[in-house]
Parts: structure tokens; C-alpha cells; sequence
């Protein structure tokens, strides 16, 4: 099956687990990769992520994810993205947030803005993935969106999750769950959270320079991005890129890291 290049699904994503001090600023910096953010190198194609933003946050006992906000347009100039920031004192335990770039053939519509909950999981994706629809997944998970090959993507990694009665590590089992995907994709960059843990996946098909991951480990917390930010009090050399089909665990306090690499 040959990939149609302008059917590309561009996002932005950005996790936040545990105690970042400057949590607001990296949130605020975040929102200019609505302008700016890379784009794969295909003609016609502008920089930016302005097809809408979306924002999960775990619940005070750390039991489940709950939507924060989703919206339409862009989060750069959006008021109420500044206002949800500023109004939240304490971050949550886990953070989600997504800037969506929509392929020309996909709806621009607020069904489609990341993330997408179910069962209390959270979820976050970057890439496009065809013919999402055949991936199995729970008879009774009911799609939110208008047929998002994400929210399959994400029913898909949710089925294999909840279904392993074994005492077998979810990131082994998220991995097995990508690796065991036949379907041709762009990239399966993704967060999936339970409120508690947050899983990272970084596995591309296509334009590796642009579907990249990076993670800053804090002596309390940790930043996940799409892109390094600059923001304040965050050295740019100690971002760590991930390689091409890595996995990570993000769980405890102080925030242990468990990666793997298929």
C-alpha cells in the first residue's frame, strides 16, 4: 500500500509528570509551536499547529486522567489556553497537552482535538495511520471523535492494556502492541496515561527529523515534548532525544524512568 504524502497528520505534543517548578512557563512556551512548530518537509505545507489544542490532567488521588479543555484554532492567541494555565496553582501529578496540525483530507472539527479519554486513560497522538479502522480494540469503547485514526490508535493500545489479566509491565505490553502493528503509519508518537503512570512512544515510518521526541529529567518531575523548549530555568544541551522505537515508563517519586527499545 503506497502512502498518500499529503494525507499527514502534524501534531505537537508535550507531557509534564511530577514537580516542575517552572511547569507554567514551559506550558506558555509550549503554545508557540502553534506558530512555529516543525512541519514534515512536504511542498505547500506551512509551519505551525493551528488546527486546535487539547489539555488532561490527572485527578488529586492520581486514579484517573480528566479532559482540562479542548479547543479550536490556535493555542498561540487563544485567551482561554492563558487562562487555564495562570488558573491552575497546583499542576496536575500528569499533564497533557496537544497542538493538532489536520491533514488537508481530515476534519477540522473539535471532536478531533487531542486528547481523547476513555476508562479513565488519557491520550495523545502525533502521525497518521492507515486504514486505522481494522486495528482490534473493545466492542464496547465508542469512538468521541468523526472516525480519528488516532482514538483507534488509542482503543487498539487500551484493549491490549486492559484486557492482560498477568502481572506482565504495561510498557511491555504497550511495546508488544506497537510492534505487533502490520499497518503502514507515519508515526505512532503517542502519551497514554492512567493518572498515575505515563507511557511515552516514539516509532516512525516517515520523516524521523520531524516526528522526534525529547525528554528533560528534573530532579522531581519530567518534560516530555515534541521539541526542545527554551524556556526559563531549562538547559537546551541537557534534553535528551529518543531514538526511533523507544519506549518509556514514567512512574514513582522521585520520577523513575524505565525505556525500552524494540
Amino acid at each position: 500500500m503506497q502512502i498518500v504524502m499529503q494525507e499527514v497528520d502534524m501534531c505537537r505534543l508535550l507531557g509534564i509528570y511530577g514537580q516542575v517548578d517552572s511547569w507554567k512557563d514551559v506550558v506558555l512556551e509550549f503554545r508557540k509551536l502553534a506558530e512555529i512548530g516543525k512541519i514534515p518537509p512536504i511542498d505547500d505545507l506551512t509551519p505551525g499547529h493551528k488546527d486546535g489544542w487539547g489539555m488532561a490532567g490527572s485527578n488529586d488521588q492520581k486514579t484517573v486522567m480528566v479532559e482540562i479543555m479542548r479547543q479550536m484554532g490556535s493555542a498561540y492567541d487563544s485567551k482561554n489556553y492563558q487562562e487555564v494555565v495562570y488558573s491552575m496553582r497546583i499542576p496536575s501529578h500528569i499533564f497533557l497537552c496537544h497542538l493538532r496540525k489536520a491533514s488537508p483530507n481530515i476534519p477540522i472539527s473539535l471532536a478531533n482535538v487531542h486528547p481523547f479519554i476513555q476508562d479513565g486513560w488519557a491520550f495523545i497522538h502525533n502521525g497518521s495511520i492507515y486504514q486505522a479502522e481494522s486495528l482490534r480494540r473493545d466492542p464496547g469503547f465508542i469512538l468521541s471523535s468523526d472516525g480519528s485514526d488516532s482514538e483507534h490508535f488509542f482503543h487498539y493500545l487500551l484493549t491490549s492494556l486492559l484486557e492482560n489479566q498477568t502481572p506482565q509491565d504495561k510498557l511491555e505490553i504497550i511495546a508488544d502492541a506497537v510492534s505487533s502493528v502490520t499497518l503502514e503509519y507515519t508515526a505512532l508518537n503517542s502519551m497514554i496515561s492512567n493518572g498515575n503512570e505515563l507511557f511515552i512512544i516514539r516509532s516512525c515510518q516517515k520523516y524521523e527529523e520531524y516526528y522526534t521526541l525529547f525528554y528533560y529529567h528534573l530532579p522531581d518531575g519530567v518534560i516530555i515534548s515534541s521539541e526542545i523548549l527554551e524556556s526559563h530555568g531549562l538547559n537546551p544541551d541537557q534534553w535528551i532525544g529518543l531514538a526511533n522505537n523507544s519506549f518509556l515508563a514514567i512512574s514513582g517519586s522521585p520520577p523513575r524512568i524505565n525505556q525500552i527499545q524494540r
